[in-house]
């Protein structure tokens, strides 16, 4: 008789955990059904749309100026060269820009 109220038991908790894991997903649900209706509407919703805009641009521009392939800085003046991470492998010389510029000239003569 043991076994079978082990059993019983053990049936009825996995009832009250699926009835509470149901309740959790359906109040989870209505939470975020009440914050999309509050990021979509007012002041509330351009805020957060324009914050997180800002926040992706200038993560995107920090990444791109990082990133020595991308851009490279003319000179150690620029700002380009001032928000880099590693300064040291990310300028032009200006030599080799007058080298260029002048190869550039002296093809179109």
């Amino acid at each position: 008789m043991t076994k079978l109220n082990e059993s019983q038991q053990w049936i009825e908790t996995q009832q009250k955990q699926a009835k509470l894991r149901s309740q959790r997903s359906q109040q989870f649900r209505v939470n975020l059904i009440h914050f999309a209706r509050w990021i979509g509407s007012g002041w509330s919703g351009w805020l957060f749309y324009l914050g997180s805009s800002g926040i992706y641009i200038s993560l995107g521009f920090a990444l791109g100026v990082n990133f020595p392939s991308v851009i490279a800085c003319p000179n150690t003046k620029s700002y380009c060269y001032l928000l880099r991470l590693d300064k040291t492998t990310v300028v032009i010389p200006s030599d080799y820009i007058k080298q260029t510029s002048q190869k550039k000239y002296n093809r179109q003569r």
